[in-house]
């Protein structure tokens, strides 16, 4: 009878000994990961999660092979897969996957940079920089989203942010977020060493290093206030020229007509009927209201270019393959075409 104690006594010291030898590993786990990327790994796995959707949720559910996930939707979806993994599996997916995803969002961010993507950069602002508060406004066909970043050497390991995004709404790696990401690095307001949050593509350096940020002109109140309003290229693209243009009113002085496209365009019940022309040979600038102001620093040479006409001043000039022509109007980025376009002419005179 006393030997059958002593063994039970025995058993119940060894698989409470393992349980505190195990609980200490995991601890020591923790606060390796802690040191290297700043936050708990559970935190950044909600991170990464944010980006994926309800389909590719359920893979990784598959491949840890949990069961009861089939109804839940993705809020549920992720809060079912950080409960059931264990701390090995986190460190595991995290390792395998977390590359591939942030290297998905940066992709995504140099798209919008390049101009290449159905949503433009619009607006942005410093709107505190020494806090490092930067508010970026981005606009699509229909929608508009705005997203606020701040990098500090406090915050680092974690920083401020905020998006309207879904993504980024929930403390994900949006491409907003890295779009901000890009420019605050851009502007000094982190050094790249210094960030352990995340993975980064190993030829990163590379992929941004021709984009530039440059200041635009605003208000003296605006000043006051120290906010600052930027605008970015990238001048690894063919077309970064046009990017300096972008939105603003341009003076195309010289352009030949290479195609004409008939277009319709519906919004609600209303039909429009316009013209699409592409332009080859393109020379353009700033608007020119008056001769004086034209100088030949301010032009550029443009490949090809597209132009949207109206039905009603198509049919009062004619025009047709081949001719030059010179115009004003505003440059901006079709949401359909992904590409620039000039509209809101009023006048075309040909040469």
């Amino acid at each position: 009878m006393l030997n059958a104690k002593l063994e039970l006594f025995k058993y119940l010291k060894t698989q409470y000994l393992n349980r505190i030898k195990k609980n200490i590993q995991i601890l020591i786990i923790q606060v390796i990961y802690l040191n290297k990327n700043g936050i708990d790994h559970h935190k950044k796995l909600n991170y990464l999660f944010q980006s994926l959707n309800v389909k590719e949720l359920k893979s990784v559910c598959r491949e840890f092979g949990l069961k009861g996930f089939s109804k839940l939707k993705k809020k549920e979806l992720i809060q079912f897969i950080l409960d059931s993994l264990s701390e090995e599996e986190i460190d595991k997916f995290i390792e395998e996957h977390e590359l591939e995803i942030v290297s998905k969002g940066i992709e995504f961010a140099l798209k919008k940079i390049k101009n290449k993507n159905r949503e433009n950069i619009s607006s942005i602002k410093i709107v505190n920089r020494k806090n490092h508060e930067l508010e970026l406004t981005f606009k699509g066909l229909n929608w508009e989203t705005t997203s606020f970043l701040a990098i500090t050497p406090e915050n680092i390991n974690d920083p401020d942010r905020d998006c309207d995004c879904r993504i980024g709404g929930n403390g994900g790696f949006c491409s907003h977020f890295w779009v901000g990401f890009i420019i605050s690095l851009k502007e000094g307001f982190f050094k790249l060493s210094d960030w352990k949050l995340t993975k980064l593509p190993d030829n990163f350096e590379n992929l941004i290093e021709k984009i530039e940020l440059r200041k635009i002109e605003i208000t003296e109140e605006d000043k006051k206030k120290g906010k600052e309003e930027l605008s970015i290229i990238d001048k690894s693209t063919s077309d970064y020229k046009l990017q300096q243009f972008l939105d603003k009113s341009i003076t195309v002085h010289e352009g030949e007509i290479s195609s004409i496209e008939e277009k319709q365009q519906q919004f609600q019940e209303l039909v429009t009927s316009y013209y699409l022309f592409n332009l080859k040979n393109v020379k353009l600038g700033p608007k020119i209201t008056k001769p004086k102001d034209f100088t030949e620093e301010n032009l550029i040479n443009v490949e090809n270019l597209y132009l949207r006409v109206s039905e009603k001043l198509f049919n009062e000039l004619g025009l047709k393959v081949g001719d030059r022509i010179k115009f004003n109007g505003k440059l901006v980025k079709d949401s359909f075409l992904l590409d620039f376009v000039v509209k809101n002419v009023r006048k075309i005179t040909k040469l």
